[in-house]
């Protein structure tokens, strides 16, 4: 057996997350969010910095922290797998650049995928979101921006990517990406949030610390709402015209390739420090995995159909 194939084993048997307990956990996280924002609906709360303060507290720690902890508790050794390593500085810095060109180019992605559910009918219902003081924005950061962050991270990027990460790298950064998308709920922000888990995965491999992720996805969260509160929404132009329509694609295929070419740079540097991928490999699912991954997707699709009859 050659050194490569001796690496690539070491890093495939590392202890890992099954298959299976990944779309279990993924399917209960879920579900918890629309049994927590039922609950919380029914709550008198008139307050919506409380809402979204107890919105975190019954709804990461027990449906996402507490599965994945006992999980761990049982299957111990998982910190490598999982990539919970230190992120250098001038990494994070690179991650903090790659959340900037995101927030653009996610807009930009939005606004088009908006554009072509109106032309076939569907629109979006408006949602008026304001920050009137620098107060409430930093709260907003606490809980709108770090702390999903965290824990989001922590299951799609940790615990889901570490799991099919034994099937091969890259289709654990989609499989990862796809069901970040799915716990949002929400068709209309599709694009932003296949985008940021793509990108938000490729960082945690190529810079092996899951840590790459939660900085990249709080970054992002909180420019979000920075411009939410530096730009009100009566602040916003009205349609466009075609010469700003041409401006903004060409913007944004300018903030496209930056991106792309940051990421192909991180991963020059991953090859340069040794940090492999592992290469597809076929396996047969088995029937519990394959019932619990069709769940998740009867779960999306039933999602989709809520958000569109606007439930």
């Amino acid at each position: 057996m050659s050194d490569r194939d001796s690496a690539l084993g070491a890093l495939v048997e590392r202890p890992r997350p099954t298959i299976l307990a990944a779309a279990a956990v993924s399917l209960l996280a879920i579900a918890g969010l629309w049994i927590v924002s039922l609950l919380i609906s029914r709550m008198p709360l008139s307050d919506q910095t409380a809402r979204e303060f107890l919105f975190s507290a019954m709804y990461y720690l027990p449906f996402v922290a507490l599965p994945i902890a006992l999980y761990a508790l049982r299957r111990p050794g998982l910190s490598a797998s999982m990539r919970l390593n230190p992120l250098p500085p001038l990494a994070t810095l690179a991650v903090i650049l790659a959340a900037m060109l995101s927030v653009y180019l996610a807009s930009v992605l939005d606004g088009a995928w908006a554009a072509l559910l109106n032309a076939v009918g569907l629109r979006e219902p408006e949602v008026s979101v304001e920050i009137a003081s620098s107060r409430a924005l930093t709260l907003a950061i606490l809980h709108s921006a770090a702390i999903p962050a965290m824990f989001e991270e922590l299951l799609c990027r940790g615990f889901v990517f570490a799991a099919f990460e034994s099937r091969g790298t890259r289709l654990a950064v989609w499989v990862s990406s796809a069901i970040f998308a799915l716990m949002h709920g929400n068709i209309y922000g599709l694009p932003a949030y296949l985008l940021v888990g793509a990108t938000s995965a490729f960082l945690v491999f190529a810079l092996d610390s899951l840590y790459a992720g939660i900085a990249y996805h709080t970054v992002y969260n909180a420019l979000i709402l920075l411009s939410l509160y530096l730009l009100p929404a009566s602040d916003v132009a009205a349609a466009p015209d075609a010469a700003m329509l041409a401006s903004v694609a060409l913007d944004a295929m300018l903030v496209a390739l930056m991106l792309f070419l940051l990421l192909r740079t991180l991963d020059r540097r991953r090859r340069a420090l040794g940090i492999k991928a592992v290469p597809r490999i076929r396996a047969p699912l088995r029937n519990g995995e394959r019932a619990l991954l069709l769940a998740l997707g009867v779960v999306f699709a039933a999602t989709c159909v809520l958000v569109l009859m606007g439930v």
